[in-house]
């Protein structure tokens, strides 16, 4: 929390339990203060963001909505979590939630408030099943790079001087609530990533193995080593027992020296998945900036870098097939859930395919658009192949050039399974690393409320 500013605003106290009793018959009052007309906004920022902005939009922010409202994600640490300071105000149906950051920052605020319903509600009751469903919604600042979530609900492609003043904390009351489909993702290496590897991982993947680790594993051991046959100790991967031991000596049946790696990953994410010439030249460019700040100073300067690392590394200025970006097929299998069955069907991968994309929202890499169907909230991800080089002029950047450019799309799913044969890199919601060998798993996680502006939305009651 940033106590610079003294705030501008009048603090009220408020009992929510009348307020609670017309939306949420079952919701306990609550009493805590309201810096919002009859409303409590919580703000989130990391006061190094911004592009230097951080510290004076953190001021800012303490000037409109009070000290004890705003909160530095660069001071966290144990107490002093966002689920820490969300969990006193889950219980009222007048708290909004506004993250001020980039599209990392919208995915750790969102998995920080799951950390609040397991703690309300226990770790077996979704959150769509209970009185909460509609509770701590989630507002957007834009202040990363690509912002893709923050455009898709009408909060803005970039950050402007607007949204340091009382307009913006208006928005955020008057914004009706959308529900936002979450996907799981479970990453189960052959074998350890190197320590430079693994730095690389992104934080949403940090996260502790959930409690059916074995469950989903037992299942990624199944999707392939059922047609793979049987391993070398003559046991069906189908019939297996699957604890941790087993989960230490092997994934899949029919894979030589192919041992499961105690590092498996498993985390959440909002827009996107992505493995190939897209992750390729996002990892390159985030390498150049994490070694070289000093080169990326301004929004401009760093969409003209992403255009560069597009094409040489994306391949555009490739005279050469060799000089290309290594081909997936024969390298990388897809499956993914039928219809209307639970059975897993393999999609057949086009002769130069160079990149997968699991998209969850229609805004990718900076507000490109790759396809004309699909939502939010259908519990669907939509299945692309980057094949042509149109789509690797999108990988690298390019795509506002190209807005009428749109991608077939391959299947529409609830899970997706995933093996790949070599490294590659991989991202999600544009955060890269480069993968070993293994299998990943992406399935639906559940439905989150986000806030999305509309001018039209001006009445005072929860969404």
């Amino acid at each position: 929390m940033d106590d610079a500013g003294a705030p501008a605003i009048e603090l009220t106290k408020t009992d929510g339990a009348d307020e609670a009793k017309v939306k949420s018959p079952s919701v306990e009052a609550t009493t805590h203060l309201r810096n919002a007309d009859k409303w409590t906004v919580v703000a989130f920022l990391n006061s190094g963001s911004g592009g230097g902005m951080g510290r004076q939009i953190m001021s800012d922010m303490v000037s409109l909505l009070g000290s004890d409202f705003v909160f530095d994600l660069k001071k966290c640490g144990a107490g002093n979590m966002p689920e820490d300071n969300l969990l006193p105000l889950a219980k009222d149906p007048f708290v909004r939630v506004l993250a001020c950051g980039g599209d990392g920052t919208m995915g750790w605020i969102l998995s920080s408030i799951d950390a609040v319903w397991r703690q309300v509600l226990g770790p077996d009751v979704p959150l769509e099943e209970s009185a909460y469903k509609g509770h701590l919604p989630l507002a957007m600042m834009p202040l990363g790079t690509g912002n893709d979530l923050s455009r898709s609900f009408n909060w803005g492609p970039t950050f402007s001087n607007n949204m340091r003043k009382k307009a913006m904390i208006t928005r955020v009351v008057q914004a009706s609530r959308h529900p936002l489909d979450r996907w799981r993702c479970v990453v189960v290496p052959f074998e350890g990533l190197s320590k430079d590897a693994r730095q690389w991982v992104p934080a949403m993947l940090g996260e502790k193995m959930r409690k059916n680790r074995a469950e989903s594993i037992r299942n990624l051991r199944t999707v392939f080593g059922e047609e793979e046959g049987e391993g070398e100790d003559g046991a069906s991967a189908k019939a297996a027992e699957v604890d941790d031991a087993s989960i230490r000596s092997s994934v899949i049946s029919g894979v030589d020296d192919a041992k499961a790696s105690t590092q498996s990953f498993d985390g959440v994410f909002c827009n996107y998945f992505s493995i190939g010439v897209d992750a390729k030249v996002a990892f390159s460019f985030h390498k150049e900036r994490e070694e070289f700040p000093q080169r990326f100073t301004s929004p401009l300067k760093n969409k003209l870098k992403y255009v560069q690392k597009g094409l040489t590394v994306g391949g555009m200025c490739s005279v050469r097939s060799s000089q290309l970006p290594a081909k997936l097929n024969g390298k990388v299998r897809v499956l993914v859930e039928a219809e209307d069955s639970d059975e897993l069907v393999e999609l057949k991968m086009p002769g130069h395919c160079r990149g997968i994309a699991l998209l969850n929202i229609q805004s990718y890499g900076g507000g490109n658009r790759f396809t004309n169907s699909g939502s939010c909230c259908d519990g669907l991800i939509e299945v692309v192949f980057f094949t042509h080089p149109a789509g690797m002029a999108v990988c690298a950047g390019l795509g506002p050039l190209l807005p009428f450019l749109r991608f077939k799309v391959r299947a529409q799913t609830s899970r997706v399974c995933i093996r790949i044969d070599e490294p590659f890199h991989c991202q999600v919601d544009g955060e890269p690393w480069l993968q070993s060998p293994g299998i990943f798993q992406i399935s639906y996680f559940g439905r989150s409320p986000v806030l999305k502006w509309n001018k039209s939305c001006c009445n005072g009651n929860p969404g």
